[in-house]
């Protein structure tokens, strides 16, 4: 009996399943072997589509970010909304994929921040590049909410934005470990309510703190 012609298996979807996988086990806990079970590809199709185990990270981590951090900070560029409300947007859309039963916990990139090998130099640079583009998005945010009266004038927007950067961080760690949604908004009205604001922007933020929601 003649062979079947092999099933062909689409690239975009084997590297969502490829990423998955180094999310949900790290880079030192997920093996080739692994790879190819949760992409369906053989190994040396994987080889040949994406290349080595640390190509294979760095592409995952790339489709990491496009897919969810793209839209996420797409909106915090356009500035459509009070900057109180932009980064409540922003830090919420962290709580949301790290709860997300969907998806394994916390976040990808935190996650690689935390469980990445030093000596492997390539993927490490790949991880800081990432974390510096996500600063550079929250800074230029604080930036234009400066520039248009939302923040104080004397407002330090580098440690500003180091803070918040901190908040996204933790807000994935504190998931990964089994905050609950409650904790992890009640988090984020904590962390705006620290920002150097104009006297609107703090009221906003203590309305939003004294939500019902918040006090469930």
């Amino acid at each position: 009996m003649a062979r079947g012609r092999p099933r062909k298996i689409d690239t975009k979807d084997a590297l969502h399943s490829v990423m998955i996988a180094f999310w949900q086990n790290g880079y030192t806990g997920t093996s080739m072997s692994d790879l190819a079970e949760a992409s369906g590809m053989a190994k040396p199709g994987l080889y040949a589509a994406f290349g080595d185990k640390e190509a294979l990270f760095e592409k995952a981590l790339l489709h990491y970010f496009e897919t969810y951090g793209g839209p996420v900070f797409a909106r915090l560029k356009r500035a459509e909304k009070h900057v109180v409300q932009d980064f409540r947007d922003f830090l919420g859309a962290v709580a949301d994929l790290t709860l997300d039963k969907e998806t394994p916990a916390g976040c990808f990139l935190v996650n690689a921040l935390v469980d990445c090998t030093y000596g492997a130099q390539r993927h490490q640079e790949v991880v800081l590049n990432l974390r510096a583009a996500r600063f550079k998005a929250i800074r230029d945010r604080l930036l234009k909410a400066v520039a248009a009266g939302e923040m104080s004038e004397d407002t330090d927007v580098d440690r500003t934005a180091t803070f918040i950067d901190g908040q996204f961080s933790a807000i994935a760690l504190l998931g990964r470990s089994g905050s609950s949604e409650n904790d992890l908004r009640t988090f984020i009205e904590t962390g705006l309510q620290a920002l150097p604001a104009s006297n609107d922007l703090q009221e906003i933020s203590e309305a939003a703190f004294n939500s019902p929601i918040l006090r469930q």
